[in-house]
């Protein structure tokens, strides 16, 4: 497992975009909106080049998707068809899922002002935000969101790049949740299992089970986390002895990100 997720060294905002999309990162995305597209031009380009795209995401060929629809996205040109979106949100999560931050956001750069306005292109932007942010809660909303967009009625995109969109997402949660996880148990000697909650975005029960597959303890008592093995590292932090708030958190969020840098 590799590192959570790291901040370029370019500021760590999102291409500017019109408002209406910036505010995705800061509200719930819309998920009653109209779908994402339109009737497709009867020359578009996109709806011939997704199969691949779909096909390397059924194989769980993450990289391959990357690479696929980053060769699309740069070469096709046809900038206002909606249809752009079966190329650049599997780029977009492809990317995320990789840990590859700023190939995701220079995908979202690219597109044309027309589609940045789209629910989908605003629940892109708000993910991968949230993400760049290391707001953790937020990670798993903006991807709930995202899930929901794409599942509603009103998403009238074909089944499977719903589908396909729907594999993406979860795939990103999972190695999400694995190098975050990966890091805090790197980080630190112990912590309150109500901390984990909100790194992991599980309830109790689902962070219990994680933990103990990666040789963690639990003191019922206490409640804390701690690792069967401990880490050897100086710089290692103990929690125990702070309160699980939100100070507490954001404290833990910046010491992490430390240790990457």
């Amino acid at each position: 497992m590799q590192a959570p997720p790291t901040p370029p060294a370019e500021p760590s905002a999102l291409p500017e975009a019109p408002a209406s999309a910036a505010q995705a990162t800061a509200a719930p995305a819309a998920t009653s909106a109209s779908a994402p597209a339109s009737v497709a031009p009867a020359n578009s380009p996109y709806p011939a080049l997704f199969p691949a795209i779909a096909d390397a995401c059924a194989r769980a060929d993450y990289s391959r998707v990357a690479s696929l629809a980053e060769a699309d996205d740069v070469h096709v040109s046809s900038n206002h068809d909606q249809h752009r979106l079966l190329i650049t949100a599997p780029l977009v999560l492809a990317n995320l899922i990789l840990d590859d931050l700023p190939l995701a956001k220079f995908a979202l750069f690219r597109l044309p002002g027309p589609l940045v306005d789209l629910p989908l292109s605003r629940a892109l932007f708000g993910l991968t935000a949230s993400v760049s942010e290391r707001r953790h809660a937020h990670v798993y909303e903006r991807a709930a969101e995202l899930r929901s967009l794409v599942t509603s009625p009103d998403f009238s995109e074909s089944v499977a790049f719903g589908q396909t969109l729907i594999t993406l997402t979860d795939a990103f949660l999972e190695a999400f949740r694995e190098r975050v996880f990966t890091l805090v148990a790197r980080a630190y000697t112990s912590v309150p299992v109500q901390l984990a909650q909100a790194y992991l975005g599980w309830p109790q029960e689902q962070v219990l089970l994680i933990a103990q597959a990666h040789n963690w303890g639990y003191d019922a008592s206490t409640q804390i986390l701690t690792p069967t093995h401990r880490p050897s590292t100086a710089g290692a932090f103990n929690l125990t002895s702070t309160p699980s708030t939100l100070a507490a958190f954001e404290r833990i969020t910046d010491n992490v990100a430390a240790l990457e840098a």
